[in-house]
């Protein structure tokens, strides 16, 4: 990350009224903002309760007094003979008469186990991403891949070779390591979108428990490589979204506690805003911390260029500041997503807070009951295979559902080395495991079948990394044994292979369809459900195609072209009366049989008709167990 200084590190204090006329009427912003061409930066820092704040020097050990800046509670100071990666921390006297030094809260990169900062050149970084033309489609079309960074592609060394290795290099970062090698297994099986979880300083092992909330973690990776990676997502023609926590600070070695040495509730930026379970929240009501929150929203879009953020716990969050942040980012920002992670889920916070999309946790929950045997027949009948199907209440559009039937990384990691955490056996495993473990068949197909649901739903699907590989046991960030393991690639394990084809292909399916399975509004024509099995038939369309899908959750099968499927003439007219079958998550090079599919294969599949005048007519198809199939309306 750091290069050698060039020439003297004696920066020299500057007054405002010296500064070029172009640096004087931009805006105001906090931290350190550094203007390449004149060697200049101006740094900015609350605080309230100290008497000096100083600006340091380390690599000179000089000192520079800080004045009180234009708004209250500010102080400035002014640099030239600046270079970029130039280090700085503040040195501040409290109210006590007590030195303590402090990290700038707006720093994009410090190092990890002191208060050095580095600055950047965050003003051109803004401007090389405002230059970048993006041809971004709409948050229906996506098809999202969920990763943590380290526990990604920490293993990847230990089965492939990367480059650095045969040199004297050092291995490249984690973040640049993803760039390089760790997208091309994910364009592979036609993700488009990627979603990182938080890679900004934190304690602990997720990355939920910020340190700062702009600072590039420097375990990862530098803000270079970051822009690298992002840079390289949108070559694959694919797309980036970043967690960020905004609702609260870390709960050990968090950088903003006592910050300016005020010790009451935490200090200036949490005093009054309680707790939440994890951390100390904010206090969203100060004008300073709404800055901040804006501004670290800023830096991910603006600077480094990101596709979407994704809100953690955003009910944590006030409705109105969440309104004032969308409200603001999408102006400067249009075209942006903005997703919002509320448990339950809340149509409410669309509406009223300006989010695009919302998760759907409640699903994964609903599924795991169901093959428990805790979900009857009658709440199958009863609504419930609609609203997992169709969409659940209050959501208008597809797009403001991302879908993780298979689980996230909440339900998938586990910090209890294979415990149930909190007592609840419904999360801390991979899903195949909650079915049986991967060496069960049952428990493969059911995988199979509910990755092909997510994607013919109403709603955006998402998978947890190595879920497509049939990973078992749990994640775990900590432990490498239960990282992301490309064993199973590299050995071409067969169940890995299996699931692996059929991500693949019916991602493919959704993207080729995407007028079909990734309309911008409820497109199903015709949605039916069998009152004795947990079976569903429908029917979405576009405006030249139809698609009859059939979903069966259950252990009944029907393999002699012996399940009859009805339909309305007058709903298909415009797309024929004869089928063709596109899709089988039992097909056998997913891991089910050759007899699975409806006969003839590959061949038309005619209609009948019981009488002249009826206006319905029906199909007689095959149905597996644990399955999806899926048909396309032809002319004969």
């Amino acid at each position: 990350m750091v290069q050698e200084r060039k020439q003297d590190a004696g920066w020299i204090q500057m007054k405002l009224e010296e500064l070029p006329d172009s640096i004087r009427v931009l805006e105001r912003r906090m931290g350190a903002v550094f203007y390449v061409e004149f060697g200049i930066c101006i740094f900015r820092i609350w605080t309230v309760h100290c008497k000096n704040v100083w600006l340091v020097n380390p690599i000179t050990s000089e000192k520079f007094l800080m004045a009180n800046d234009s708004e209250e509670n500010i102080k400035i100071v002014i640099m030239r003979n600046v270079e970029l990666n130039d280090k700085y921390h503040f040195l501040m006297e409290t109210s006590n008469g007590e030195k303590i030094t402090r990290r700038d809260p707006y720093a994009r990169f410090t190092e990890y186990n002191t208060d050095t900062c580095y600055i950047l050149d965050t003003i051109g970084s803004a401007k090389r991403q405002s230059g970048r033309v993006s041809d971004r489609p709409e948050l229906n079309q996506m098809i999202i891949y969920e990763l943590h960074v380290e526990s990604y592609i920490q293993r990847y060394g230990e089965f492939f070779l990367l480059e650095s290795e045969a040199s004297t290099e050092d291995p490249p970062s984690f973040i640049r390591q993803i760039a390089d090698y760790g997208l091309s297994n994910i364009k592979s099986l036609n993700f488009n979108c990627v979603e990182l979880m938080p890679v900004v300083e934190y304690c602990g092992e997720w990355g939920y428990n910020p340190r700062l909330l702009m600072s590039m973690n420097s375990h990862l990776g530098s803000v270079e490589d970051f822009i690298y990676l992002v840079q390289k997502v949108h070559e694959q023609e694919m797309y980036l979204i970043v967690d960020l926590v905004l609702h609260h600070g870390a709960s050990r070695l968090n950088s903003l506690w006592n910050f300016d040495g005020y010790s009451h509730q935490g200090g200036i930026y949490f005093e009054g805003g309680g707790e939440t379970g994890w951390g100390a929240r904010f206090n969203f009501n100060k004008k300073e911390v709404q800055d901040m929150l804006h501004e670290a929203c800023r830096v991910f879009l603006g600077e480094y260029g990101v596709d979407g953020i994704r809100f953690d716990s955003a009910h944590n969050i006030p409705s109105w500041l969440l309104r004032k942040l969308t409200t603001e980012l999408k102006e400067e920002f249009p075209g942006r997503f903005m997703i919002a992670e509320v448990v339950p889920e809340d149509p409410s916070y669309l509406r009223e807070c300006g989010f695009d999309s919302c998760w759907i946790h409640s699903s994964y929950y609903d599924i795991i009951a169901q093959f428990r045997g805790q979900k009857t027949q009658q709440v199958w009948n009863s609504g419930y295979s609609k609203y997992l199907i169709q969409g659940h209440h209050g959501f208008s559009s597809p797009s403001q559902c991302i879908l993780t039937m298979l689980g996230n990384h909440d339900q998938i990691g586990n910090r209890c080395n294979g415990g149930n955490p909190s007592g609840d056996d419904r999360i801390g495993r991979y899903v195949i495991d909650q079915f049986g473990g991967r060496q069960s068949w049952d428990a493969r197909a059911y995988c199979r079948l509910l990755y092909s649901l997510s994607c013919i739903s109403y709603g955006v699907p998402m998978i947890f990394m190595g879920t497509e590989n049939l990973q078992g046991k749990w994640w775990s960030a900590k432990d490498r044994v239960y990282n992301y393991d490309w064993g199973l690639i590299k050995s071409n394990d067969r169940y890995t292979c299996e699931m692996r084809r059929l991500v693949q292909d019916i991602n493919l399916l959704k993207i080729k369809e995407r007028g079909v399975f990734s309309s911008g509004h409820n497109n199903f024509i015709h949605f039916d459900i069998n009152f004795s099995h947990f079976i569903a038939v429908f029917i979405r369309k576009s405006v030249d195609r139809a698609f009859l899908c059939i979903v069966n959750m259950g252990t009944h099968e029907w393999l002699e072209n012996n399940y009859r499927v009805k339909v309305s003439q007058d709903k298909i007219q415009d797309f024929g009366q004869v089928l063709r079958q596109e899709f089988n998550s039992q097909s056998e090079e997913y891991g089910g049989w050759e007899g699975s599919h409806t006969v003839p294969r590959g061949d038309a599949i005619h209609c009948s008709q019981e009488s002249s005048k009826e206006a319905n007519i029906f199909f007689m198809l095959n149905v597996p167990k644990y399955s999806v199939t899926i048909y396309k309306f032809c002319r004969a």
